[in-house]
């Protein structure tokens, strides 16, 4: 398999890993909900923002260091994960005593949802080994056991959440089962390791080395801090709404980000396929870097174009079929939000090129200003605009991000411009918008199909995909 198929494919399979896991996680909320009502869904979405901070608080960015130096280094892999699991074990252990301590003097919430938020919370701790091994997999280039592990994890959250409650369990109860499915999820990577240390033999022991962690962690603040951002930008406008404005406006802009939610995961997908593969020929076959950054900036604009102009133009229908008319105002909240994921598309390249480089203090640097750029405009257009100046502010934010990532490669890394001509996937959206816009009242396929057959031959007779790169696609389709 060559590069871009093995590319083509791990997207794939990250992508469907990501669905798994939010699809599965938003499945229980629902069942939560629809069986036990509006205030336990409400402790578990709670505990469940708990989790994901004490989780991502205790990253570290060690699985980007991973994925970063592993390809280069696949005979000391053993050596890595060992040192690797045992920091971010200890880390997500400390940050959970510092929830339990702030729970304890503070005391802001009930008996029950803080309950809940004590064992939803302790899978940060399982979910950390998760993520290591998950990283490991994928400095090697091999998802498929992630895949699994991730779908054995959301089955058994599913299958013992939904058996619980079916004999009327309380909240606090079901919340049981996502600690201990993550736990079980870990034996899913056993087999994996073994077949991966066997095909490659190891250079060094792998033991614990404190030598090793000291010279790795200079790099590790710089991660933490991207990660520190990050988890403020995705939680501050639904935050801020809900200080704002009222809890019907929480309710129509989530309706409207969770829609989303499939099209944010494709870039996640994208990343997660590309770092590996760009961090291997950042130190094996430099000249090849700049190629495979040209293809992937060139597919990425094409892909994500008719998709935001559809989103944009059957963003009523859309609307109306999922949730129902009550959620009319989530409308243009969708319309505008569904551009900044095409921003966030754009700069996969550019934000995995900054780490690549070893340049991770200066991202988190433009993370922060923009981050703050975010929460500002959030705070200006708020008050004015409602919900969708929340959008608005999202969708300057994410702009702002693209740009300063996208000068940055220009000016300090690389003097190969890396986004490529719009011309022709801006031709093909715009015929394929002219064959849609009429048929927006229809029954949603109808347009969705129309949309699909008017941009693929668009891009065949404007040829968007090269002639070289049709080789690359005709062999993986018929590779059995």
């Amino acid at each position: 398999m060559n590069t871009i198929q093995r590319l083509l494919s791990n997207t794939l399979l990250a992508f469907l890993s990501s669905v798994i896991v939010k699809a599965g996680n938003a499945l229980l909320f629902i069942l939560i909900g629809r069986q036990l009502g509006p205030a336990a869904s409400g402790s578990f979405s709670l505990a469940t923002t708990y989790f994901t901070f004490v989780f991502g608080l205790s990253a570290l960015g060690l699985h980007e260091i991973m994925v970063r130096e592993v390809p280069a280094r696949r005979d000391e892999s053993g050596r890595y994960l060992v040192n690797y699991l045992a920091l971010r074990l200890l880390l997500s252990a400390a940050v959970y005593g510092l929830l339990l301590l702030g729970l304890r003097l503070f005391a802001p919430y009930s008996d029950t949802t803080t309950t809940v938020i004590v064992i939803l919370s302790l899978a940060a701790i399982p979910e950390a080994a998760f993520s290591m091994c998950q990283s490991l997999f994928e400095a090697h280039e091999r998802l498929l056991t992630p895949l699994l592990a991730s779908a054995a994890s959301t089955a058994l959250k599913l299958i013992a959440g939904f058996w619980l409650l079916a004999r009327g369990a309380d909240v606090a109860t079901i919340a049981w089962v996502v600690p201990l499915a993550s736990l079980l999820s870990l034996l899913v990577f056993a087999p994996g390791l073994a077949r991966l240390f066997r095909r490659t033999p190891q250079r060094l022991p792998s033991r614990l080395d404190l030598g090793f962690l000291r010279h790795h962690l200079s790099t590790m603040p710089s991660f933490f801090v991207i990660q520190l951002f990050s988890l403020l930008d995705y939680q501050a406008d639904i935050l801020l709404i809900s200080l704002m404005l009222s809890e019907d406006d929480v309710g129509l802009y989530a309706a409207a980000q969770t829609i989303l939610l499939g099209f944010n995961l494709m870039p996640v997908a994208v990343r997660t396929a590309l770092y590996p593969v760009m961090s291997r020929y950042y130190v094996q076959a430099p000249d090849k870097l700049a190629v495979l950054n040209d293809k992937i900036s060139r597919y990425l604009l094409a892909a994500i174009l008719p998709v935001a102009t559809g989103v944009t133009l059957l963003a009523g229908p859309i609307i109306g079929l999922v949730y129902g008319p009550a959620f009319g105002p989530a409308v243009p909240v969708l319309q505008v939000s569904i551009w900044a994921v095409v921003f966030l598309f754009l700069n996969v390249p550019h934000s995995r090129l900054a780490l690549i480089y070893n340049r991770q203090r200066d991202a988190a640097l433009m993370l922060g200003v923009t981050t703050g750029l975010n929460v500002a405009l959030n705070l200006l257009l708020i008050p004015r605009a409602g919900i969708v100046g929340a959008a608005v502010a999202r969708l300057l934010a994410s702009l702002a991000l693209f740009l300063i990532f996208y000068a940055y490669t220009q000016t300090r890394i690389t003097r190969v411009s890396l986004l490529p001509s719009p011309s022709r996937p801006l031709l093909a959206t715009a015929l394929m918008g002219l064959a849609v816009w009429p048929l927006r009242d229809w029954p949603l396929l109808v347009p969705v199909a129309a949309g699909v057959v008017v941009y693929a031959a668009a891009v065949l007779l404007l040829d968007i995909v090269p002639q070289q790169d049709r080789v690359y696609w005709r062999e993986l389709i018929r590779r059995p």
